[in-house]
């Protein structure tokens, strides 16, 4: 199993437009048990947890596994944090919690930003996936989402991620190139978080 199949074996999308009567709910009720309502402070896999997202549970975006979903080909080295036994498809691979706002700048496309953003299987380049799938648009909200979609947050140790990301993405190389994209989309100090990738250059 590799990146290149995520399309092939998943679909994206809000959790409300998803899980409809042909959706497995079991595998929704392991995302909502194990992730949005894990109330352990102590588990590792608890990174978005204690009920924050639940408010806005139906608007949440994920990357929900079909049936032919090939787990069995998961190498052993891919870290995995679904809970499997509790369904046979549907499970939620990966999502996206959006901050309620958006900054709109003449010119230039709107700019979406993530509150929480994760995957629960490492190695497939999930997150990336989400929002290339996010920032295309698609089969769900296509018109709510003409937009680039970044962190408005990069937390303690994601700053590793997101600049490999901005690298890859955007060419940002250095301090110098993200002031330059940061004055290009009109971003102010409130608008964004990003002390830790700007020292991390």
């Amino acid at each position: 199993m590799t990146e290149n199949n995520l399309e092939e074996f998943t679909e994206f999308g809000k959790i409300k437009n998803i899980y409809d009567s042909l959706h497995d709910r079991e595998a929704l009720f392991e995302f909502v048990n194990n992730v949005v309502m894990n109330m352990d402070m102590f588990d590792e896999n608890n990174k978005n947890g204690y009920g924050n997202m639940l408010s806005d549970l139906s608007n949440i975006y994920v990357l929900v596994s079909n049936l032919n979903f090939p787990f069995n080909k998961l190498s052993s080295k891919q870290k995995i944090t679904i809970d499997l036994k509790k369904a046979n498809k549907n499970f939620v691979l990966g999502y996206i919690w959006l901050c309620p706002w958006k900054i709109k700048n003449e010119g230039i496309v709107s700019l979406h930003f993530i509150q929480y953003i994760d995957s629960r299987i490492s190695g497939l380049n999930i997150a990336k996936y989400m929002i290339e799938k996010y920032e295309e648009g698609g089969e769900y909200d296509y018109d709510e989402r003409e937009g680039y979609l970044l962190p408005f947050e990069v937390g303690m140790g994601a700053e590793k991620y997101w600049k490999k990301y901005f690298k890859e993405v955007y060419d940002i190389n250095n301090k110098k190139e993200l002031d330059e994209m940061i004055i290009m989309y009109n971003l102010k100090e409130g608008d964004i978080r990003w002390n830790k990738l700007i020292s991390s250059l």
